[in-house]
């Protein structure tokens, strides 16, 4: 995933935290333990301690390789429940 850092780098992310959201790509997400739920409009994603919860437009899951998930589409809103 070194060039995904890279992206994410020269675009003003921060790959330390918990996920990146770029406008207009998608976002990166990691410590990601399982998708319980996904559909074009939202995709809901589990972590040890938080449920994440992604809605937008034209969401898919671009990757999803050892606790990292990239999902592309059109980011419109994220929540976090603990």
């Amino acid at each position: 995933m070194k060039l995904l850092e890279q992206i994410l780098s020269e675009l003003g992310g921060d790959t330390l935290k918990s996920f990146t959201v770029v406008p207009d790509f998608g976002g990166y997400f990691r410590s990601i333990k399982t998708v319980s739920d996904f559909s074009a409009e939202k995709i809901v994603l589990v972590q040890r301690r938080a449920v994440i919860t992604v809605e937008g437009e034209n969401l898919e899951i671009g990757s999803y390789f050892e606790q990292d998930v990239l999902i592309k589409g059109a980011i419109k809103a994220v929540k976090i429940e603990k």
